[in-house]
């Protein structure tokens, strides 16, 4: 680019080259007394720029020479400039019918014909062939290639070109059908004077059919009799050859050795979950005036009212989603915002999680947010064809919640989509949304120690998401034929997307793992080394648990061995056991001094310190206050003065020492308080040597205890906040768009932010209590100081095997707030050793996926190559047409169609294998795969066959 623009003191071609296109306006060279076609003498005044941009020719060779090139743009030389002139003005005449290219003798009378092509839009003049071999318009189009926009005396068509380019331009960089047309116009007029009356609604009838056609071309429906009518069930869809398809690509006696105790997870197949959001739909018509052509044969579910998806999710209409886990509270009500005049509110699908396939039948629209039946029937409809694999596994970003009452569920769908018994599920939650869940959902659900799932990460369908939400604004104002069509569309240009790379993907992380195998061995060695340094017994019962669970973890009579999560008395559970132990010790004989009980008094007290809170966030802000806010500030103030009353009468029965108090405060004060400002004067207010005299026995002890409660509700309460922020800041990312919209869910952020400063203090304000009830105490241990600084999210952290942490990298330390989240288990035995415990079982978990993600992409490797030669063998056997009364020419054109398929089956099985033969891998069918999870670590010529020359 310097060079050329002449940068740094050399020639600038800039320059030189604006002279050529200014040359190109001209004539340039060209005798303008002889035709460079007939070397004629005479008017030369035309040029054609697709033919030849500097050869001038006279009319009638420029007439005769685009016989069969009406399309081309014509200029016409004035004396001054060039300027374009149609070839139908020319007298050109365009003659269908004959494939030989010759005129019909006997043609019907000239017909005026708008073509769209890919240079612009045009008016033809063209006479059909009439003669006793003559064929219907439509048909004499087609086979000029041309496609007619009506069946019936089409008056507008388009090129195969002008279809081709729209769909590679629409797929690639999903460019919408109006911008594509409104291209056109300006190629063919820029000063949009002389344009052709508007056909775009042609346009859009054709593209759509284009697009139909060729998704039953590539399914092999050509060959099929009937086969344009008659569709099964996801029959258009590219499915996925690197996954176990039992009559496929797996062994014959693949059953067995998985009972004989071969690793299960090379046969198991994983489904990723989710819902998009953007791909909304308004109501711009309905199915009986705008249904798909191919109903629930494409990625797309029928959801007419007579299917089976509509008819399940109009039986569950009433149901509601059930998110209770912390995060996904945040985005509760995200979708029922801005959902006026929409037909769905989105789209929830399934693909695999490996290789980011999208499944057949697995797209289904939301009716109302992500709701259970939605997932439910996406998911059993994605392994509808794959009820003989042994196990399955869901990855969901509500894993936790979505598989509670999933087999119960499970019953309400038809019978034939009802995962078999034999079947094992197992749910995980994504990689990275796993930091948004609770403790406990993650030490359950966490993809990096499900066993067999290798280095899955479970996010492929964002990256899917990422790809199909750029048409979201197209497909917004369609019919819902028309955009079942055009989705099933983009995603089977997906998955050939993927299918094409496949080779290239396998590879790239077969390198990545290589490189990474001097940190995988390392981890090894250091997995080895910190297990001798433990007792042996230790070890074994370690072993023993984890091992017990990966079989079986379902079984709720054995330990989750990552479970460690250290539980702690809620206040409403303390307040609770210490009301029930009053009331126990009134029964036997204990005086009641008051009709409030000494629990009452202090949960009384707490509530008015938190109304204080909260008012005080209210007149403390910046601005002068409406008229309306400062009356409802008053207002709260008087409920509030007659809470603290109240309070009074029973704390002066518990705490005699307060009455002094007041008295002196009464004395001592000038100006008159608000009442969020005035002293409540509990036991923590007091000094330590006048507190006891100043309060009945046990009285500050019991504010002590509920304090701590309110501590550990209050950091609940904050890391809530923190997981929903971050689920939510991802969500307004991914998932909304408008500033409408946005403004709404920066206002939501900042209500959820506002709930964890509310938080932050109350828990501040707890423990200054309780450092002056019981200074340094053991409480002090795990509620520790709460800085700023320490009140942020986890970023993986919290539970996540993937996150290592060398030694000496201080400055990247996970807050104590996500620390105190979880715990060894009370262990006094072991003391120490138990501590390592959690570290221990994420060092194994490491090991053990390194090692599993190794064989699984050999497994995936040997399955491509099988799956792909199998479709070139179905192809070969297609290459004959059921209807044998077909035209001998139609028969010719499946085969030789069928023919290329194969070919291109074989293309790829020979690509990939060039690849994976460069990166020296060698694929075999002898799936001498290790029985065993655990790391090789003494057998150097396996890793060195893996790694061959890669580097």
């Amino acid at each position: 680019m310097d060079v050329w623009a002449g940068r740094g003191g050399t020639q600038n071609f800039a320059q030189e080259f604006l002279y050529e296109l200014l040359r190109l306006k001209g004539r340039g060279k060209c005798r303008p007394d002889a035709c460079a076609g007939c070397n004629q003498s005479g008017s030369v005044l035309y040029r054609c720029r697709e033919c030849a941009p500097s050869r001038l020719i006279c009319k009638t060779c420029c007439v005769s020479e685009h016989a069969t090139k009406p399309l081309h743009l014509i200029r016409k030389w004035d004396g001054d400039k060039f300027i374009r002139i149609p070839l139908q003005r020319l007298g050109l005449r365009v003659y269908l019918g004959h494939e030989d290219g010759s005129q019909c003798f006997m043609p019907r009378q000239s017909e005026r014909l708008v073509v769209i092509h890919t240079n612009g839009i045009h008016e033809v003049s063209v006479r059909y062939c009439n003669c006793l071999q003559a064929i219907p318009r439509r048909q004499q189009l087609l086979r000029f290639g041309w496609y007619p926009g009506t069946v019936r005396r089409p008056a507008t068509c388009a090129t195969l070109d002008a279809l081709d380019l729209f769909h590679a331009l629409t797929l690639n960089g999903k460019l919408s059908a109006y911008a594509f047309y409104k291209s056109l116009i300006y190629l063919t007029d820029a000063l949009g004077i002389k344009v052709p009356k508007k056909r775009y609604q042609p346009f859009l009838r054709m593209i759509r059919q284009y697009r139909h056609l060729m998704l039953m071309m590539r399914a092999g429906k050509g060959s099929q009799k009937d086969g344009a009518s008659v569709f099964k069930p996801g029959e258009l869809v590219l499915k996925c050859p690197a996954c176990p398809i039992p009559s496929v690509n797996l062994p014959p006696n693949w059953k067995e050795r998985v009972d004989q105790g071969f690793p299960r997870y090379l046969y198991r197949k994983t489904i990723s979950l989710d819902a998009c959001f953007r791909l909304t739909n308004l109501h711009r018509s309905n199915q009986a005036t705008d249904p798909s052509l191919h109903p629930g044969a494409g990625f797309m579910l029928d959801d007419a009212g007579d299917s089976e998806y509509g008819a399940h999710v109009l039986r569950n209409a009433s149901q509601k989603d059930m998110n209770t886990c912390s995060g996904f509270r945040a985005i509760a009500h995200a979708d029922s915002k801005n959902n006026t005049g929409l037909r769905c509110t989105g789209v929830v699908a399934a693909l695999c999680s490996r290789h980011e396939m999208v499944s057949a039948q697995s797209v289904g629209n939301l009716q109302k947010g992500e709701r259970f039946c939605n997932s439910d029937f996406v998911a059993c409809t994605a392994l509808r064809d794959d009820h003989d694999l042994k196990e399955v596994c869901f990855s969901y970003d509500i894993a936790c919640q979505w598989i509670k009452n999933f087999l119960s569920r499970m019953e309400t769908l038809p019978e034939h989509l009802q995962l078999p018994e034999t079947m094992q599920t197992m749910p995980a939650i994504p990689k990275a949304h796993a930091p948004c869940h609770q403790i406990e959902c993650q030490v359950e659900f966490a993809m990096g120690i499900q066993p067999g799932m290798g280095r899955t990460d479970g996010e492929a369908i964002e990256r899917v998401w990422a790809f199909i939400r750029m048409c979201a604004a197209s497909i917004k104002e369609m019919g819902p034929g028309s955009r079942a069509d055009t989705l099933d569309d983009q995603f089977q240009f997906h998955n050939w997307c993927k299918l094409i790379n496949l080779g290239k993907s396998c590879m790239t992380t077969l390198k990545r793992l290589v490189k990474a195998r001097a940190q995988s061995l390392q981890q090894g060695t250091l997995h080895t080394d910190f297990t001798s340094h433990l007792p042996a017994d230790t070890v074994a019962r370690w072993t023993e648990g984890i091992e017990a669970w990966e079989r079986d973890r379902h079984n709720p009579d054995i330990e989750n061995p990552y479970a460690q999560v250290v539980k702690h008395e809620t206040e409403c559970q303390a307040r609770y056991r210490m009301r029930e132990s009053e009331r126990l010790a009134i029964e036997q004989g204990a005086p009641q001094l008051h009709d409030t009980l000494p629990t009452g008094c202090l949960t009384l007290g707490f509530s008015i310190e938190q109304q204080q809170q909260k008012l005080r966030l209210l007149t403390d802000g910046e601005g002068t206050l409406t008229q309306a806010q400062a009356s409802e500030i008053q207002r709260k103030r008087v409920a509030l003065s007659k809470q603290i009353r109240l309070f009074r009468s029973s704390q002066l029965v518990y705490m005699p020492g307060v009455a002094a108090e007041l008295a002196r405060e009464t004395v001592a004060r000038r100006v008159p308080i608000d009442v969020e400002d005035q002293k409540l004067w509990m036991p923590s207010h007091f000094d330590a040597n006048v507190r006891e005299t100043a309060c009945l026995p046990g009285f500050s002890a019991k504010e002590k205890e509920l304090r701590i409660t309110q501590c550990n509700d209050a950091l609940h309460g904050l890391r809530d906040c923190e997981r929903g922020l971050r689920t939510y800041a991802a969500f307004r990312r991914d998932e909304t768009d408008g500033q409408g919209v946005l403004t709404r869910a920066q206002s939501a952020i900042k209500t959820i932010e506002a709930r964890r400063d509310f938080n932050a203090n109350k828990y501040r304000r707890c423990r200054r209590a309780l450092e002056r009830l019981d200074p340094g105490g053991v409480w002090s241990i795990e509620l520790r100081p709460l800085r700023q600084c320490d009140v942020t999210n986890m970023a993986g952290g919290g539970f996540d095997i993937d996150v290592l942490m060398p030694l000496g990298e201080g400055a990247a330390e996970l807050s104590w707030i996500w620390a105190n989240e979880t715990g060894h288990g009370p262990d006094a035995v072991e003391g120490k050793i138990s501590g390592c415990h959690m570290e221990w079982l994420k060092s194994r978990a490491r090991s053990n996926r390194w090692s599993e993600d190794v064989n699984l992409l050999k497994e995936e490797m040997r399955r491509i190559a099988v799956t792909l030669e199998a479709r070139a063998v179905w192809w070969d056997a297609h290459r004959e047409s059921e209807d044998t009364c077909l035209e001998l020419e139609i028969k010719e054109g499946i085969r030789a169609y069928a023919a290329q398929q194969a070919c291109v089956q074989r293309t790829l099985v020979d690509s990939f294998g060039s690849i994976w033969e460069a990166g020296g891998i060698e694929v075999d069918d002898s799936e001498d795969w290790n029985e065993t999870n655990e790391p090789e670590e003494e057998d150097e010529s396996d890793d060195e066959s893996i790694v061959g020359d890669a580097d």
